[in-house]
């Protein structure tokens, strides 16, 4: 007997969740929305290149739903709204990384400008205010993460670098404390996102990614990163499958419901198992609709140099691999793949509470 489409586990799975007396999706949002993030080396993460993105679409023959990109405010803390309205103007939905963080270094302790404690103390709230009120004045849906990958100590908003069991609740007060703001200043267009890295790093108790979570009164949409290969001799490689379905049960577990974007995926060229062969074991799963509660996807697009040995540099670019290219328009020509991205997420609009409030 053969294996059920994606669409077919999907009605299966929210025809169940009616019977039980939940919601049920629209037939037009079942499906996987195909997305991507672009960068390349000579500019910076936050440029977006258009050229780098029409590469990529014409390399996979089809069109995305949604771009992701990074918004660093140690660039500038203005709304990014030229790249906004570059990626509606093809008829995609921005996604954003609000990355408040002093530099694009590891982190090697509390960010001394954006720490979750200085923006609990209000001393960034008319940059948020000045930000937010753009993001009403752009209109339509706009879906924004703070604290990507908070569950990985390699971002300075992780716990360990903000006092360890103490961090995680300081995050989800910094959490709620941006989403305060930014419903007060009425960008009430705008979607919040809980990105995790698919394994908690360190793995311990006061890391695990449940204890970062702001609440389902702030959080519209999960996301989740996970890789195969990062460096070229980078061994063994994690299979997205072994990842997705140790993180997937505790994101489910956490949030019943709640939409999920594996919202970065990738492995390196150079890297045995190739990439190609990486992608299409990705792909199978992901159309085959192993993870009814994942509704779309973006591949991370870019490259990196790894000291100065082009040898060691990270290529994940898809439109300079023709193999792994080819694996992508194969798997996209999938019925279930989407190229609009409607998660028409329920939430409310007034201010949260804290969850320690009584």
């Amino acid at each position: 007997m053969s294996r059920p489409s994606c669409l077919e586990t999907w009605r299966r799975a929210w025809t169940l969740a009616l019977l039980l007396g939940g919601g049920a999706l629209p037939a037009a949002a079942l499906g996987l929305a195909h997305g991507v993030f672009v960068a390349s080396p000579d500019q910076p993460e936050d440029a977006v290149p258009e050229s780098q993105l029409a590469a990529y679409v014409q390399s996979v023959g089809r069109d995305v739903a949604f771009v992701y990109f990074t918004n660093n405010w140690f660039r500038s803390r203005a709304f990014p709204a030229a790249v906004v309205r570059r990626i509606r103007a093809r008829g995609a939905v921005p996604v954003i990384r609000l990355m408040l963080r002093s530099s694009d270094e590891v982190a090697r302790g509390p960010d001394p400008t954006y720490s979750p404690a200085r923006l609990l103390s209000g001393a960034l709230d008319a940059d948020l205010r000045a930000w937010a009120r753009q993001a009403a004045a752009e209109g339509g849906p706009l879906y924004v993460e703070y604290g990507t990958e908070v569950n990985g100590d390699w971002f300075a908003w992780n716990a360990a670098h903000n006092g360890r069991e103490a961090g995680a609740a300081l995050f989800v007060q910094a959490y709620r404390h941006i989403v305060n703001v930014f419903r007060a200043a009425g960008a009430n267009n705008v979607r919040w996102v809980f990105h995790v890295a698919s394994a908690d790093d360190p793995q311990t108790p006061w890391n695990r990614f449940e204890r970062y979570y702001p609440g389902g009164d702030v959080i519209s949409v999960l996301g989740v990163s996970a890789y195969g290969a990062q460096t070229p001799n980078e061994k063994p490689i994690a299979t997205l499958r072994a990842q997705l379905d140790a993180v997937l049960p505790r994101l489910e577990a956490l949030a019943p419901g709640k939409p999920v974007l594996l919202l970065e995926f990738g492995s390196v060229a150079g890297a045995q198992p190739p990439p190609e062969r990486w992608a299409e074991a990705a792909l199978a799963d992901l159309t085959a609709g192993r993870w009814p509660a994942l509704r779309g996807f973006a591949w991370w697009n870019s490259a990196w140099p790894n000291g100065a040995n082009p040898a060691h540099f990270s290529e994940l670019r898809v439109e300079r691999q023709p193999a792994l290219a080819a694996v992508f328009r194969r798997s996209l020509g999938h019925p279930c793949i989407r190229t609009t991205l409607d998660l028409t997420p329920d939430f409310p609009t007034p201010a949260p509470r804290s969850p320690h409030a009584p």
